[in-house]
Formats: structure tokens, sequence, C-alpha cells
């Protein structure tokens, strides 16, 4: 245990325990912001023999999709960008294969109709060239691949592309490289996440999460994308940075007091724009949605008050807000499962601190 203020969170901490003990993470990154009081948490290994602490750099995968929501909210709000945009105005060449009618909303919600086409790109094992290379190779393809169903009418979640093409309009707007609008909110923020991981040849990762025989193809998947610089994909930091996205969220200010975005504006970002399709099992491409952001309560958490909102990444990390509670909770597990193991996961941990809190929602229960 790296950090002393587990003692305040016994049920959190008898959770961690079991959990390592059973093989499930090696570790976990926790921090929690209530009231305006700050708990930096960090339990276990990171996968490498070192102990994990609440300054590892981990990788957020697509928990960090509201980073670019927040950078599409201060264009929007400056009038450069308006969410029914078409996204062929700003770029042209994304048009092909009948995406010429995608908006800048469709982007943010899912509903390009188009599924992830950078999910199914095999390099038949060949090295990824250089990153400007690679960028090129990929924009080839996100403008290449075809609608299979008409923008707006279904959600498709795309891990890695929309994200993508959303930085591109940003930085296209604004006349900056690939990556600013990332690096930009990173800055405002005042957090030190780094988009891709800068490492010297074949260093080491900082951790190497494990999991189950049946995920170990999914988690190499995610660990080679997350190395990249892919906005949505490829941020790295601590729980405490992504925390701090979770409380400008909240506020709308950074920790230095600077507006990152108006409160009506952040309302309008997680309310529900897609209300996702009722299914009998859990689908990981089709839920409700708002702008860039999770927000069926339940999802990310029992005790969680109706306004809840968040996003999840990677079946390792999670963001989750609750307005209603003042709770901002950011959390890093190195171990990969299941959907369904992973939402029971968070569950356990999110029940844990609001019960270690003293917050009630019998109403979410």
């Amino acid at each position: 245990m790296s950090d002393d203020r587990l003692d305040s969170f016994p049920h959190v901490r008898a959770l961690f325990e079991k959990e390592i003990a059973d093989d499930i993470e090696t570790g976990v990154q926790l921090s929690i912001s209530h009231e305006g009081r700050h708990h930096d948490i960090a339990v276990g290994e990171n996968g490498l023999g070192a102990p994990i602490t609440p300054d590892t750099p981990v990788p957020w995968t697509c928990s960090s999709k509201p980073l670019g929501a927040l950078a599409f909210a201060r264009a929007w709000e400056s009038g450069r960008l308006d969410l029914d945009d078409r996204v062929a105005e700003h770029l042209p060449e994304y048009g092909e294969g009948g995406k010429d009618t995608v908006r800048v909303r469709d982007l943010l919600t899912h509903t390009t109709g188009v599924p992830d086409p950078l999910l199914a790109l095999d390099t038949d094992g060949q090295e990824m060239p250089d990153w400007d290379q690679a960028q090129a190779l990929v924009w080839m393809v996100v403008c290449a691949t075809e609608t299979q169903q008409r923008p707006g009418t279904s959600m498709s979640y795309n891990p890695i592309t929309n994200w993508f093409v959303l930085d591109r309009l940003l930085t296209t707007l604004d006349g900056t490289d690939p990556g600013d609008s990332y690096r930009s909110m990173s800055s405002l923020l005042g957090i030190s996440a780094t988009l891709g991981l800068d490492r010297d040849g074949d260093a080491a990762l900082p951790v190497a999460p494990i999991a189950p025989p049946e995920e170990e193809v999914g988690l190499a998947k995610m660990v080679m994308a997350a190395q990249l610089p892919l906005p949505g994909t490829g941020v790295w930091g601590s729980m405490r940075d992504l925390r701090a996205v979770g409380e400008a969220l909240l506020t709308g200010r950074a920790a230095d007091g600077t507006e990152v975005a108006r409160r009506a504006t952040i309302e309008a970002l997680t309310a529900t724009h897609w209300p996702g399709t009722v299914r009998s099992v859990l689908s990981d491409t089709d839920f409700a949605y708002g702008l860039g952001f999770m927000t069926l309560p339940h999802l990310l958490g029992r005790a969680c008050s109706f306004r809840a909102y968040g996003h999840a990444g990677g079946n390792t990390s999670s963001l989750v807000v609750d307005p209603d509670a003042k709770v901002v909770m950011a959390m890093y597990w190195n171990g990969r499962l299941a959907d369904v193991p992973t939402v029971t996961r968070r569950h356990a941990l999110v029940d844990a601190v609001y019960t270690d809190l003293g917050i009630i929602q019998e109403a979410a229960r």
C-alpha cells in the first residue's frame, strides 16, 4: 500500500487486497475528489515487479475521450465549429464513401454509421512506420471507409477513428499539428499527461497489465494502440491527472481558476444524445451516450446519482463524475477483464468508495 490515506478507506482496502490476491489485477491506482478534498491511492505492483505509485503513468485509453470533448467545447463556444457542421465541409476528403452527411455531433456520439475501420487493420506482422507515415495511412483508411448505416441513425462505438477525425478537424481549424487539440487541453488543465508514450528504444512500459486467456488478444491490441499518439486512445498519465479532467467538468475551471468551458456547455456535453438500443445483454458498441461521455449512471456505479456521467477505457480505467454527490473518481486497474466483469469490478469500487466517504444514494440503488 503506497498511500496511508487508504487507512480512511477500509472497504476500498479490503476490495483491492482481495482482487490482487485473486490475480484480477497486479495493482490499482485511484484518485478521488469529494467536496474539494483529494485522495490519491495506489496499491500493489505495476506488473514488472515494482510498486505502482500515485505518480506512475498509466494508459487512459478511451477514458481520455472527455479531453477531446472539452477541446470541441471550446471551439463550439468560440463559434469556430457547430454541432451540425458537416465534417466534410472542413475536411473534404473525409466525405468519401457516403460520409459527406456525417456531422460533428455524429463523431461525438459515435453515430457516423461507420464501424471503426482501424480495429480491423492488419499490419501482417510488419513493424509500424514512424508516426508521420502511420497517421497518413490511418487517415487514408478512414477516408476510404464507407458508411454501413445512414449517419445519425445508429451507434457503433469507435475506440479510435472518431476522435482521430475530431482532432484533425480541430487542428485544421486552428492551423496546428495533429494531436495538438489534446496537448493544448492538457496544458490548459495544468496536467502532465502526454499523448503517446515517449520511451527510449526497447525500454519497458511503465506498467504491464495482466489478463485472463480470453482477453490476451484484446490486451495486446489495447497496449499497442495506447503507445501511439492517438487522440482519444493514446494518453498516458496518472489518475490524479484524469481526476483533474473530471474536476474541470464539475466546475468548468482548471485547478488554477482558468475557465475551461461554460457550465451550460458542459451540461450539453454530458446530457444523453443517443439513448442506446434496448438489448437483453450488455453491448460494447451501443449504449447511452452524450457528446463524448457515457451517460447511463448504472453502467458507471450502482451508488451513483442519476446525474452521473464519465467514460471507461480498455476495460482497465474509468472516470466517474457525480455532480450531485460532488464526487470525481479516476481509477486504473492493472489487469484487463471482459466487458461484464469490468462493469462488476467498477460497481464494486464505486460502492466501496461511496461507503467509505459516507455518501448514501438510496434512490440510485
